[in-house]
């Protein structure tokens, strides 16, 4: 199973027996840690991508393509290619893949990958990734969505290519992607039934559910399809249907993933501690250099605190995406000293 604990130190005060189911349950928590390998389709076991519809960790149904600086320019180069011009958010790859063809009875792409671990009943999850229309495309689609499921998706295909399933996770029906330039993000959330292990992602609406716009590119005259390509996938927990803590609970909680991308969902990393005396945080990044630092005292009782780092510096400038070093102190009302490390994913 997944290395993706909750960090967090609970002490009953007023009664010894009640904490130890409570305690297990605090440790079975999970942390928002991405669940997608391969998550920006960059990992390879050479240097280079062998075909254009190689992506590590992923299936394809159909032939999505793979795109990727080492890569023939004119082909499946970056950032030039047979889809257009266009950079990857990160690293030096993206996926591109057909949502929507003219006229070919609901043809579709689609690309699948098992999750690092099951997704675990009543437990929100938040789900993102991102688009780029193609120049050659002279369509946008509004229908991009997300499924999972316990199993694989099977794939009839003929007569109809398309996977008729219901995505949990899919696009505002209002915005139809057209833009060529930028990265476009499309999330949501849901609440897991229990034992999804699979996220298949594409249209999984026919030609008349699916909204189109028509964006004629005179280079591209008989181009009358929608492809996109796509980039930097995530799913993580966000919430889970544990209840509350105890007011007479000491407890330390130190959540190990955040996304500083202003768009208001997990903008912050905040660490939680309930009923200590102290609370010093410093965040470092890997060259050893430190990005964050807070310490809060109270000597005289034990208080709540609630600090949150932004994801950036104390000059005001941001850190770049990647993974950071913590060290939280604390102090109990019995005068121990606890210290806990560990890593902290900053995702953009």
């Amino acid at each position: 199973m997944a290395n993706w604990w909750y960090n967090r130190i609970s002490i009953h005060l007023k009664k010894p027996m009640v904490i130890i189911g409570f305690l297990l349950l605090i440790i079975n928590l999970k942390a928002q840690q991405n669940l997608v390998p391969n998550s920006r389709f960059d990992s390879y076991t050479g240097n280079c991508p062998s075909n254009f519809n190689q992506i590590n960790s992923w299936f394809g149904y159909l032939s999505p393509d793979v795109f990727h600086y080492c890569l023939p320019s004119n082909l499946n180069g970056i950032p030039q290619n047979l889809g257009g011009y266009q950079y990857p958010i990160s690293d030096s790859v993206y996926v591109g893949f057909y949502f929507y063809i003219f006229n070919t009875s609901n043809t579709r792409e689609y690309i699948g990958v098992r999750l690092n671990d099951i997704l675990y009943e009543g437990f929100t999850y938040c789900v993102e990734f991102h688009v780029s229309l193609a120049d050659s495309s002279n369509y946008g689609i509004n229908k991009f969505g997300a499924q999972f499921s316990i199993d694989s998706l099977g794939f009839n295909c003929p007569p109809a290519c398309i996977l008729s399933y219901q995505p949990q996770v899919k696009n505002d029906s209002s915005n139809i992607v057209t833009d060529k330039q930028n990265w476009v993000k499309i999330s949501g959330s849901f609440v897991a039934s229990g034992g999804e292990q699979f996220l298949t992602i594409g249209n999984f609406y026919d030609d008349i559910e699916t909204a189109k716009h028509s964006i004629k590119v005179s280079n591209y005259p008989n181009n009358d399809y929608a492809y996109y390509y796509i980039d930097n996938v995530s799913v993580y927990a966000c919430d889970s249907p544990l209840v509350e803590e105890p007011q007479d609970t000491t407890f330390v909680f130190i959540p190990n993933v955040f996304s500083p991308n202003q768009d208001g969902e997990n903008d912050l990393w905040q660490v939680t501690a309930n009923k200590v005396n102290n609370l010093n945080i410093q965040v470092f990044n890997r060259w050893g250099e430190q990005v964050y630092k807070t310490n809060l005292a109270n000597t005289e009782e034990a208080i709540n605190f609630n600090p949150a780092w932004d994801g950036y510096t104390p000059t005001g400038k941001p850190v770049s995406e990647g993974t950071y070093f913590y060290i939280v102190q604390y102090t109990l009302p019995s005068g121990e000293t606890k210290v806990e490390k560990g890593n902290l994913t900053l995702i953009r």
